[in-house]
């Protein structure tokens, strides 16, 4: 068993442990046996077993239904079944049904406790750790939610081996974000043992999810509500939001933030942000695990609408991250959305 702690310097009564394994999370789930639990559906079928006799709401994970609508299910959920002030939700499922879950938990009786069971590869390393919870809202993604902190993340690796490959590389370019913006030395490490990676090998596994959620949790220590460093972790998500908006979804979170990374990049070397050698090593990687570099617009008023909407824009303009450098990442703030616009031609 890893155990990565979770620091929060001006609330530590709200830090908590990130604790990673394989084959463990049936034995931890029976400690939460009073508790009540979001399920993906997808999960719920692999592991029926894991839910029996507990109270349990199953809801499809999916962009359209991480919704007020299903917030408010949550929401009568929780009430229906008598869950008071002490009461702890616990979100079994990917990063939807994680931040769903977790708002709902802040929104509920003004806070209750909650746990991240993550289950995806993007969710294990990013969006479990953090505190970020919220739904989309009209045509703009995560625009409403709060920061509430979980009591405990627990990762179980073997929940991998029943992921689709195209969610699994869903969260390889999470995984990628982390070594351009933080790591070189990670970032030759993903090149290096690419096929390892690719085939599920279990030690690498750990040693890579384990590494994303170190790097994480120093962040959040750092800057729990995003109003520095944090910002660096939105490193292809401001292109990404609109690319998922714009294809209505069809395009996954991982595979727009792997060709957001790269736009932005490819921006930030025309503006003169980043360096030719940051945006051919960025190509590489992404090649090497079969990433889309590039998009087609299907409708620019949807799309710029959407990148206006973002919830890291302000009077000034967009906020985009770069990698000026391998392993260095950088926030522009106050970047016009007509020079996003004439960079898309």
């Amino acid at each position: 068993m890893r155990k990565i702690r979770v620091e929060l310097e001006k609330q530590v009564d709200d830090s908590y442990d990130i604790q990673l394994s394989s084959d463990f999370i049936e034995d931890v789930l029976t400690g939460y046996e009073d508790a009540f639990f979001l399920a993906d559906s997808t999960v719920y079928a692999f592991y029926e077993e894991l839910f029996q006799g507990r109270r349990t709401l199953v809801l499809d994970a999916s962009e359209k239904n991480k919704s007020m609508e299903s917030f408010i299910r949550v929401l009568g959920f929780l009430h229906d079944n008598g869950c008071r002030r002490d009461g702890r939700l616990v979100a079994v499922g990917g990063g939807i049904t994680g931040d769903l879950g977790g708002f709902a938990a802040s929104a509920y009786m003004r806070g209750i406790s909650y746990v991240q069971v993550p289950t995806t590869l993007l969710s294990m390393v990013d969006s479990s750790v953090g505190g970020k919870t919220g739904i989309n809202f009209l045509t703009s993604k995560n625009n409403i939610g709060a920061f509430h902190q979980p009591g405990a993340v627990y990762i179980d690796t073997d929940f991998l081996r029943t992921l689709d490959d195209d969610e699994y590389l869903n969260g390889i370019a999470e995984v990628i974000k982390y070594g351009a913006i933080f790591s070189g030395d990670f970032f030759d490490m993903l090149l290096e043992k690419r096929d390892a990676l690719l085939e599920r090998n279990a030690d690498v596994l750990l040693d890579v999810i384990a590494e994303c959620c170190r790097m994480k949790a120093e962040v959040v220590k750092e800057d729990e509500k995003e109003q520095g460093v944090r910002k660096l972790l939105n490193f292809g998500h401001t292109f990404g939001h609109a690319i998922e908006t714009d294809s209505g979804f069809t395009v996954k979170h991982g595979f727009a933030v792997a060709a957001g990374m790269y736009l932005e990049n490819l921006f930030g070397l025309r503006e003169g942000y980043c360096s030719e050698a940051s945006v051919s090593r960025l190509g590489e990687i992404l090649d090497a695990y079969g990433f889309e570099k590039e998009y087609k617009i299907n409708d620019p008023e949807v799309f710029f609408s959407a990148l206006s909407a973002d919830k890291k824009a302000d009077k000034k303009g967009l906020t985009v991250v770069f990698a000026p450098e391998i392993g260095k990442g950088e926030w522009v703030s106050g970047i016009k959305t007509d020079t996003v616009k004439d960079f898309f031609g």
